[in-house]
């Protein structure tokens, strides 16, 4: 079935990750029987790219966490109408909080991990500005925030995922570092680093009660790597340096596999506590 996030006024998208219902949802009070008048570009592509008939169904979603089963009832070319016909609790999100704190990198590898992360359910996106990133990264516009922001909403689509995960605006690795939670686990895949892994730093920080309910903040550096000074820096603020093992990961790599280990292994020992 397809799944949309609305949104309330042409432009106002939701994006910020947050638990409340955007203000201008035209779902935050909708109930079974509640007639929806589409905006326009989510009529467009209901009607003129998925060609959805007349009582066929989609999922509406607000990014409160909950899904609303609609009918379509009107079509046409002023504008596209449906039905709520069943409100319910989406799927909740993970127990564990995975922060991901990446590098920037060239634009398509960036969005990559955008899409990928989201579907292991990263919960926030933090980019930050390294020394070896690409100059020229930190002047990302709006309509490239705009952009990152309709790949992670589409990505959530169609993962099943009921809210949205957060998209922080870019900034230093220091900053990001100075913001480090109380109680957080912050880990720093460095290919320098031979004697931990990122395995046994889980196992060592992490009790089996404590994975339903953990932030996880993850630095990946950029397609130049972290520096040796940029490693001891976060080291100073509680980051644990791990490895991922023998081979030199590309960063896109290294972010997806660092995620899904991190989601393996703790959701993992959540199940067995």
């Amino acid at each position: 079935m397809h799944r949309f996030f609305v949104r309330g006024l042409e432009g106002k998208g939701i994006g910020d990750g947050g638990a409340e219902r955007p203000q201008e949802s035209p779902l935050q009070h909708a109930f079974p029987g509640t007639t929806i008048t589409l905006p326009e570009k989510l009529a467009h592509q209901i009607r003129d790219v998925l060609h959805l008939a007349i009582g066929e169904q989609l999922m509406l979603l607000d990014n409160s966490g909950d899904e609303f089963l609609c009918s379509v009832t009107k079509s046409s070319k002023a504008r596209v109408e449906v039905e709520v016909t069943e409100h319910r609790t989406g799927k909740s999100e993970s127990p564990v909080r995975v922060i991901l704190c990446q590098g920037l990198l060239k634009s398509a590898r960036f969005e990559w991990i955008l899409e990928k992360g989201t579907e292991l359910g990263v919960a926030v996106f933090a980019p930050i500005i390294c020394r070896r990133s690409t100059s020229g990264l930190e002047d990302t516009g709006a309509s490239k925030q705009q952009r990152w922001q309709r790949i992670i909403q589409e990505a959530a689509e169609q993962c099943g995922r009921s809210r949205l995960p957060a998209l922080l605006p870019i900034r230093p690795l220091q900053h990001a570092l100075n913001d480090i939670p109380s109680g957080a686990i912050a880990l720093m895949p460095w290919e320098e680093e031979r004697g931990l892994s990122l395995r046994k730093a889980l196992r060592q920080n992490v009790a089996p009660p404590q994975a339903h309910s953990l932030t996880v903040i993850l630095f990946i550096g950029p397609e130049g790597g972290l520096t040796a000074e940029e490693v001891q820096l976060a080291q100073q603020h509680g980051v644990q340096v791990v490895t991922l093992g023998p081979r030199i990961l590309r960063a896109e790599t290294a972010a997806i596999a660092t995620v899904a280990n991190v989601m393996y292994e703790l959701l993992e020992q959540a199940s067995e506590a």
